[in-house]
């Protein structure tokens, strides 16, 4: 199966939306896991059993293993061989490139690393997203509007007369091939425009929790009410629940607790907006 049919599948067996992000920072791992001779395997293969029941994907930050050199990307290739084969994965990479450089982007993150899904920058246009769209199965989620306070520097900027972050969605429609968007928790009334633009493309959603996303709005904006694809992604929160020897236990409970959430929020109608976006 492809990302959006695996996708479905999860949704339909776990009841919720909740992406898990793999975010592994040593500093904030049990001292006996980050001491072992392969701490970041270790602690994603111990979080990804643990909140397999809850999880609709996970998404591996490849920044925290690179950062480890060549062992933190040998970890990764581990972790990706075993990672459950019916739940999908987008590899956090926001690669953007050249079209040439960008091929090879594609090739390491769908071809050699096997990510169902991987995040895109669009910044260098369309010959840089080409390679990403070339995958059959795979989806490219394109960075639109970030969760970082910066993300208002570029992408709420007007263009004519339309904001950055709407033209991105213009460009990739002419792509005509399904795609997925990244859209931060922090900006409801961009993201209920975003879902208005973007029709029935997921939207892979990060900012609630340790970034200070209100969860009942993302879930009920992005998905415009349980209709529509979405993804809300929790990393820190879920990873750090605890720092002692029962992380992934208290992992597993958050995970739980999240998706319990969501499933109250998919029930309640989105809250009304006013004024213009």
């Amino acid at each position: 199966m492809g990302f959006l049919e695996k996708l479905t599948e999860r949704q339909r067996v776990t009841g919720g939306i909740l992406c898990v992000g793999l975010d592994p920072d040593l500093e904030k791992m049990p001292p006996k896991i980050a001491s072992s001779p392969k701490p970041l395997y270790e602690f994603c293969r111990r979080i990804v059993e643990a909140t397999s029941p809850y999880a609709v994907a996970y998404k591996p930050n490849l920044a925290f293993f690179e950062a480890s050199g060549s062992s933190g990307i040998s970890q990764l290739e581990r972790l990706m061989a075993e990672m459950p084969a019916g739940i999908p994965t987008i590899l956090d990479a926001k690669r953007g490139d050249i079209g040439n450089t960008a091929r090879m982007y594609a090739h390491f993150l769908f071809g050699h690393l096997g990510g169902d899904a991987a995040t895109v920058n669009p910044f260098l246009g369309r010959d840089s997203l080409d390679p990403f769209f070339e995958y059959p199965d795979k989806l490219p989620f394109v960075l639109c509007l970030t969760s970082n306070p910066g993300s208002s520097d570029i992408q709420m900027v007007m263009a004519g007369e339309q904001r950055i972050y709407q033209r991105i969605i213009v460009l990739l429609r002419r792509f005509h091939k399904p795609c997925g968007l990244v859209v931060g928790a922090r900006h409801t009334p961009m993201l209920e425009d975003v879902r208005r633009l973007a029709g029935d493309w997921p939207i892979l959603i990060p900012g609630v929790g340790a970034q200070g996303g209100d969860l009942h709005d993302a879930v009920t904006t992005g998905t415009a009410g349980g209709i529509l694809p979405a993804l809300i992604n929790i990393s820190r929160d879920v990873l750090y629940a605890s720092q002692g020897d029962d992380f992934a236990e208290a992992a597993a409970a958050k995970a739980r607790w999240y998706t319990e959430e969501m499933a109250k929020s998919l029930k309640r109608p989105p809250a009304p907006r006013k004024g213009p976006v």
